[in-house]
């Protein structure tokens, strides 16, 4: 039991230690997120009509 008091103690200094970002940091990044997956649909997207109209093609 005095390990896991011990781990505690030891996360919890850890996690004070942490730099956390701040709410602007969290928006940006997320608004970077959600526009490479956007974009990556759409790619996935184009790529797969092409390739579907190019084996339409050879079958």
């Amino acid at each position: 039991m005095q390990n896991f008091f011990q781990y505690l103690r030891n996360a919890w200094a850890e996690l004070s230690r942490v730099t956390w970002p701040t709410r602007n940091e969290v928006i940006q990044s997320t608004q970077a997120t959600l526009l490479f997956v956007i974009f990556t649909i759409f790619f996935l997207m184009i790529t797969d009509a092409t390739v579907g109209k190019l084996v339409d093609l050879i079958i």
